[in-house]
């Protein structure tokens, strides 16, 4: 697996990653060609780059018995204090981010360095969850972490540490999983036959398989891992560990075994080498009783007598060992990477640096500043150059670094470059820097901006994401900084650190500039599409098979399917009863959530009413009326977030696809204001930056509601009016001409190829075509399958007849400014605002009058025929870019969010999805597939199955039927225990939904205004588990699930490598579907001679977008 593409503050690609029921149906993660934006996504993905503000030391807090405190100090401008102790004992280190949230998380980090590529740090990663030491048991950890509040572990695997995670709702439920959870980490009993199904085995047909083994083989060969892998092998030696493939290559875990696996687990899973990073509301006495009296005391029971800590000859990873030897990169190097792609019109560049030692902050922090600089919007130097033009050279352009023990590595990136300037850009980047350094200089004016947004972005991200910082520096620190915490409080001054930079000269950032990049010698990867590879890959693959085959011999292959179902029974064996029903169920009542107060003003055709009180009494003291319904919902926070919603349903079809461009295009347009002045698309770009921290333009309102439009700028709460005026503006006055529109629609071009590689993508735009009407819908017009036909005709009507184009554009809009449609969210700081229902009469859209508002159209309005009588219908698409398969499959379910199924029905999806239960065990344990999961979406009134990673989804599906009708029948066992842990991991998940005091005070609009079904309808729910009977399980399952598992009730979609297309066509055949053959378009070249754009999407950036998660802004049913 490619090392760089680890996320330090979320599950990597190299993560025991499971498949949740919390999207809709149809629902993914936003595609890059829905999101505006200004920054493309690279291929490898970054870290995260949440970071530090100023610390003062804190000196209340002490020694708990063996435990000694090592650090402990306030984060100035975030309420939460770090404190760090180490065991006198164990040498075990615990670190504690202290701060007040329902949730409470646990990062558990092994600093794991691996000198080959077996994959061994990963393959452990997957053994530590198949039992322990005292709890020998498959599945146990997770039985009793779902009863404990979480929705069961979780791991990543990076090229330095392997975390093991956990999330529970309160600190109960988390205290009372964390000595099990450390001795499985340490204590893991790594059997053969766990082996055998997580790891790689050979079966009955001769074809590898195994857990681990079919997530990297779906992984190998993509572009983001080839290039990364090449990356990490030119730029370091055999002595670096940094060179290996941590993941594991197929060959090397084809000949891995379970014994290599204990070696390497005895060697570096040893408590001196493992950091428990804890934050949340835990209290220190109950924390500190429990790692004294139980987790020492298990860790030294493992241990020889009298060891020292650390024992000799111990090196510490990373810093002691031969990866910490000198690194330079002496002279460029470029080398050309070729990955499968049936479509050869789009590649990728990297190009590598080395940076700065990790623990130089300040140095690292400005160089992140003037990566910002030159690549964070369409006004950056580099986007104007190679972005913002008529015939981009790619789509996206950025840098990011990764932590190193010397010297961190610095990475650019360019996204989407048409095939024929994949020899030269990165050249020509190199030169503009080069002429920025010797002739540009640096803007500082312009830096100033980026400087004042990256601190108030800080700020933000201390409330919408503060465990995420949190990991990513205390996991830096544990691998890089000082052993004894000394490192740890200069991690967190960024605030001085800005004030430093910010006296910086311009000949500072220009002498920085040529230091790192001008001056520096790189390595440079050009990843070029190739389908000539695909079909030789698939080739090779078939001949090795054959060949294995015919040395096995039939008699041997029946031997190792044998052994294989021998070791799964051996894995199978379930934990005794008492074991499980013996461990606490989380109490919802104990819960704390986020304090949420909420007031309306309504219009005409809704009356919703809000809390009634002191924010009511607020609100109304401005002597206005408002001609749109407004909620307003506060929070404790320094930002605001004002969010306009347009349903889009009155949209004719034809201008439906327009609404993409608009949104892409949105925040990059020149704009008239109400003031009658006119601004650039640069001056309303560098002018939003300066006082936005999130902008967003796109459908869905946190995953529902798919069919609405949604505008937001968060901000500071002193400049709420000013965001009420730019989303007036730029609704009202962005002004939609030829050469700016050419620019946005050739970049939203060129990034198709991308969109169309991905296999869950793909499958998924399929199925939602054949249940969600184009004509009815406007995000089914606006998604992929869509866009691939729509865009290069706009692109060429463009250069055609513009007038047309524009003309669209302004009627589009027009359909926007509708007052009926029209609904806008106040969410954060509202008691703080002085005027905060007058500032919105007299600076939101000016509408003459009120008039009454009009139902808000949902997901099931725009089904199709095949949508509302699910039936037989099955597409299938074969693609080059991937290996295995990726399936969805629809019902009918029940609709609305009040109806009475619904609560059985989401607690039977939660025990068939929950880790290590039903389907977990039948599908990811049998080596079918990676994930699958049960989905449930009451505003479209639909119900799904879908399967992820596999080597045969038909297969998936046939099990998963199989298996939903024993539980509906009765002769599959619904275990109590399961039922119990589902429930109790429904808590959580319901927790998490109002984590942050951006995510409560949108929850508290969701639910109120938009769903009508209360503020505390979550909370409502949770009651409501306890009384749901085994029976009413049965029932739901039989009635809403078992017909996604009939072809005569259901309907499909699946992307599947070409060359096993003819054998899963013929299997949904069987099945009873209809299958039909869908072939993507391929983009060859540019759509005419004249238009200058080749293919694209749009993509997620720094200045719009890039924190949808954090604040619930994300689209759904968008392939």
């Amino acid at each position: 697996m490619g090392l760089s593409q680890l996320l330090r503050t979320g599950v990597s690609a190299l993560a025991r990653t499971r498949l949740t029921s919390t999207q809709p149906i149809g629902s993914t993660l936003l595609p890059s060609n829905l999101i505006p934006s200004i920054t493309s996504r690279p291929v490898l993905s970054p870290f995260s780059h949440y970071r530090r503000t100023m610390a003062t030391q804190a000196s209340s807090l002490s020694d708990f018995g063996h435990f000694k405190l090592l650090q402990s100090f306030d984060i100035k401008y975030a309420p939460v204090k770090v404190s760090k102790w180490r065991s006198e004992k164990t040498g075990l280190t615990v670190v504690v981010g202290d701060h007040a949230a329902p949730v409470t998380n646990g990062h558990f980090a092994i600093a794991s360095e691996i000198f080959d590529d077996t994959g061994r740090p990963h393959t452990l990663e997957h053994l530590v969850f198949l039992g322990s030491k005292d709890y020998p048991y498959k599945g146990v950890l997770d039985h009793l972490a779902n009863r404990a509040g979480s929705n069961g572990t979780n791991a990543w695997t990076a090229n330095d540490h392997t975390a093991y995670t956990i999330a529970t709702a309160g600190s109960e439920g988390f205290l009372n999983m964390l000595p099990i959870y450390v001795d499985h980490i340490l204590h893991p009993t790594i059997t053969d036959a766990g082996f055998v199904n997580e790891v790689h085995h050979i079966n009955g047909k001769g074809e590898d398989a195994g857990v681990v083994y079919s997530e990297m083989q779906a992984r190998e060969n993509t572009a983001g891992d080839l290039i990364a892998l090449n990356l990490q092998r030119a730029l370091y030696p055999e002595t670096s560990a940094y060179r290996s493939e941590t993941g594991g290559l197929m060959a090397k875990l084809r000949v891995l075994t379970a014994q290599q696996i204990r070696d390497y687990h005895s060697q570096y899973y040893v408590p001196h080498n493992l950091c428990l990073l804890i934050d949340g509301a835990v209290p220190l006495d109950k924390l500190f009783s429990v790692l004294n009296e139980k987790v020492d005391p298990l860790i030294l029971s493992h241990l020889p007598p009298n060891q020292t800590v650390p024992p000799a000859g111990w090196k510490r990873p990373f810093v002691e060992t031969s990866t910490a030897l000198p690194l330079s990169i002496p002279k460029d190097q470029t080398q050309v990477v070729e990955f499968m792609e049936e479509d050869e019109s789009i590649g990728e560049i990297y190009f590598t640096y080395l940076g700065p030692p990790p623990t130089d902050y300040r140095t690292n922090l400005a160089v992140k500043l003037l990566s910002e600089y030159l690549t964070s919007s369409a006004t950056a130097p580099l986007q104007k150059e190679f972005v913002e033009i008529p015939k981009p050279l790619c789509t996206g352009i950025g840098f990011y670094t990764e932590d190193r023990v010397n010297k961190n590595e610095i990475t650019g990136y360019a996204s989407d470059v048409p095939a024929k300037h994949l020899h030269t850009l990165g050249d020509a980047i190199k030169a503009k820097l080069g002429k920025i350094v010797r002739e540009e200089g640096i803007d500082m004016e312009r830096m100033s901006l980026v400087i004042r947004r990256d601190k108030r972005k800080l700020l933000n991200s201390m409330e919408s994401n503060v465990s995420g910082i949190l990991a990513d520096a205390v996991i830096g620190d544990f691998l890089y900084g000082d052993k004894d915490g000394k490192d740890l409080a200069v991690t967190f001054d960024d605030l001085e650190d800005y004030a430093v930079l910010e006296k910086w000269s311009a000949q500072d950032w220009v002498q920085l500039l040529d230091k790192y990049f001008v001056s520096a010698s790189s390595i440079n990867m050009i990843g070029k599409p190739s389908a000539a590879l695909a079909s030789k890959i698939e080739t090779e693959e078939k001949d090795r098979l054959a060949k294995r085959r015919e040395e096995l011999g039939e008699e041997k292959l029946k031997e190792l399917e044998r052994l294989v179902e021998e070791a799964k029974a051996e894995s199978e064996i379930a934990p005794p009863s008492e074991m499980i029903s013996g461990f606490p169920i989380t109490d919802p009542a104990s819960l704390t959530w986020v304090p949420v107060e909420t007031a309306v003003c309504n219009v005409p055709g809704k009356e919703i009413k809000g809390d009634q009180g002191e924010l009511q009494r607020h609100i109304d003291k401005d002597d206005v009326e408002l001609p749109f319904q407004t909620y307003f919902s506060h929070v404790k926070s320094n930002f605001v977030m004002v969010s306009a919603l347009f349903d889009t349903a009155k949209v004719p079809p034809h201008l439906k696809p327009y609404l993409s461009i608009i949104q892409n295009a949105l925040f990059s347009l020149g704009v008239k204001r109400a003031d009658g002045s006119e601004l650039t698309h640069e001056q309303v770009v560098d002018q939003l930056s300066d006082f936005t921290v999130v902008q967003n333009a796109h459908f869905s309102f946190r995953g529902a509601f798919s069919e609405v439009f949604v505008i937001s700028l968060k901000v500071e709460k002193a400049d709420y009016e000013k965001a009420v005026q730019w989303i007036r503006d730029l609704v009202t006055g962005a002004v939609f001409n030829k050469e700016r529109l050419a620019v946005i629609i050739a970049k939203q071009l060129q990034e198709l190829p991308y969109e169309k590689r991905q296999g869950t993508s793909v499958a998924r735009s399929w199925i939602n075509r054949l249940a969600y009407s184009m004509e009815k819908s406007t995000s089914e017009a606006c998604s992929l399958l869509s866009l691939l036909d729509f865009v290069p005709k706009t692109a060429n009507a463009l250069e055609d007849e513009p007038e047309t184009v524009i003309q669209r554009l302004e009627e589009a809009r027009q359909y926007l400014l509708d007052p009926s449609v029209v609904r806008v969210s106040v969410a954060g700081n509202v008691a703080d605002l002085p005027n905060p229902k007058a500032s919105l009469a007299r600076s939101f859209i000016p509408y003459q009058a009120a008039q009454p508002l009009a139902p808000l159209s949902t997901a099931e309005d725009t089904l199709t025929e095949l949508g509302q009588n699910p039936s037989k219908k099955m597409v299938l698409v074969p693609m080059g870019a991937i290996e295995g398969s990726y399936a969805y499959h629809y019902a009918k379910g029940p609709a609305g969010w009040a109806h009475p199924d619904l609560p059985a029905l989401r607690l039977a999806a939660a025990v068939l999805n929950a880790s290590e239960s039903y389907l977990w065990k039948s599908i990811r344990g049998a080596g079918l597939a990676y994930g699958a999961s049960i989905e449930v979406d009451p505003e479209s009134g639909l119900t799904g199955f879908s399967v992820y990673r596999s080597g045969d989804a038909r297969e998936a599906y046939e099990v998963g039927g199989k298996l939903l009708r024993g539980l509906a029948d009765g002769s599959v066992e619904l275990d109590q225990n399961i039922v119990d842990g589902a429930r109790s991991t429904m808590t959580y998940e319901y927790a998490r939904k109002s984590e942050t005091v951006a995510a409560a005070a949108m929850t508290a609009y969701l639910n109120e205004a938009l769903k009508e079904v209360g503020k505390d309808d979550d909370r409502a729910m949770l009651e409501r588990l306890p009384h749901i009977t085994l029976q009413q399980i049965r029932d739901v399952i039989s009635r809403y699930l078992l017909p996604i598992f009939d072809s005569a009730t259901s309907i499909g979609a699946a992307a599947v490598n070409s060359g096993k297309a003819a054998e899963l066509e013929e299997g949904y055949k069987k099945l009873g579907f209809e299958v039909e053959r869908r072939e993507l378009p391929t983009f060859d070249g540019e759509p005419d001679s004249e238009s200058g754009s080749e293919s694209g999407s749009s993509m997620s950036g720094e200045e719009s977008g890039d924190e949808r998660s954090e604040d619930g802004m994300e689209d759904i049913r968008s392939p």
